[in-house]
C-alpha cells in the first residue's frame, strides 16, 4: 500500500511569511537582504518536498520527493532492518523508527492514511523482525 506524508507546512508558510515582511522593513544591510533572499529560496524548496512510503509484501520502499521527481529512494528488504520501534512522536502523534544494518533510521511520522502503523507491523510479524512499542505509544493506540 502506498502512503504519503503530511508533513508541517503552516509553520513554513509562516516563516515565509516574517522574511517576506522582513524583506521589505530591511533598509541598512546588504548582507542581511542576500541571506534572506536565500532563506526563502530554501522554505520554498521545503515547501515542496513530499516522502512516500510504499509497503509490498517482500520489501518496504522510502522516498523524498520534490514535486514528481525522485532526490532519495530505497527499497528495504526485511534482512536489512534491524528493529523498528514505535514511539509517541509529538502530543498525540504516533511514530515508527526503522534501524537499518547499513544506512540511516528511517522515521516513520505523518503519513496518510493512519493505517500505516498496523500495516508495518503485519510486515514485521510476517518476516520475524523484531519491534517494540513505547507505553506513551500503547496509550495512544487504545
Amino acid at each position: 500500500m502506498v502512503y504519503f506524508a503530511k508533513t508541517q507546512r503552516v509553520a513554513l508558510w509562516y516563516i515565509m511569511l516574517l522574511m517576506i515582511l522582513t524583506i521589505s522593513i530591511n533598509d541598512f544591510f546588504d548582507w542581511l537582504l542576500y541571506f534572506q533572499m536565500i532563506f526563502s529560496l530554501v522554505i520554498l524548496v521545503l515547501l515542496c518536498i513530499r516522502y512516500k512510503f510504499v509497503i509490498n509484501n517482500d520489501y518496504l520502499t522510502y522516498q523524498i520527493l520534490f514535486f514528481k521527481w525522485p532526490l532519495y529512494k530505497t527499497s528495504i528488504f526485511p534482512h536489512q532492518i534491524k528493529q523498528i520501534k514505535f514511539k509517541r512522536v509529538n502530543w498525540y502523534t504516533k511514530g515508527a523508527f526503522m534501524q537499518v544494518k547499513k544506512g540511516l533510521t528511517i522515521r516513520i511520522v505523518n503519513l496518510n492514511p493512519n493505517d500505516v502503523f498496523k500495516e508495518l507491523v503485519d510486515f514485521a510479524n510476517k518476516h520475524g523482525i523484531p519491534y517494540s512499542k513505547t507505553k506513551d505509544y500503547i496509550i495512544i493506540e487504545k
